[in-house]
């Protein structure tokens, strides 16, 4: 993978994390999105500026990862671009939404990182 790649996965990994965090700040705890129905679940999204921030985030990561896959295998830079959206994740959801971070959640983080790592081996 050379350097642009990696780049590129990077940026794909920090917009796909930025809006999986807006959509949590969009509707985190909100049980009764869907009590409505889907229509009326879909009108509050739209309706919602920062799930809309989401939305347009999720758009920013698709052209990231789509312009890294010109430079590296598939089989490389999704997990090596889920590693990352996972890590940072992980770090927002403890540091900003308060959420448990505790020996089992490091770790899972800690499993899949190691298995990204070995897959990104090249051998």
């Amino acid at each position: 993978m050379d350097r642009w790649g990696f780049m590129l996965l990077l940026g794909s990994a920090f917009f796909n994390a930025t809006a999986n965090t807006l959509m949590k700040a969009a509707f985190g705890g909100r049980r009764e999105l869907l009590d409505d129905g889907v229509v009326l679940a879909a009108v509050r999204i739209v309706l919602n500026p920062w799930a809309i921030g989401g939305i347009a985030c999720f758009g920013v990561s698709f052209v990231f990862l789509s312009a890294a896959l010109t430079r590296v295998d598939l089989s490389v830079a999704y997990p090596v671009m889920a590693g990352v959206v996972f890590l940072l994740v992980l770090l927002v959801s403890a540091g900003y939404f308060g959420e448990a971070l505790n020996g089992y959640r490091l770790f899972g983080i800690a499993a899949i990182l190691s298995g990204i790592a070995v897959i990104s081996l090249k051998g």
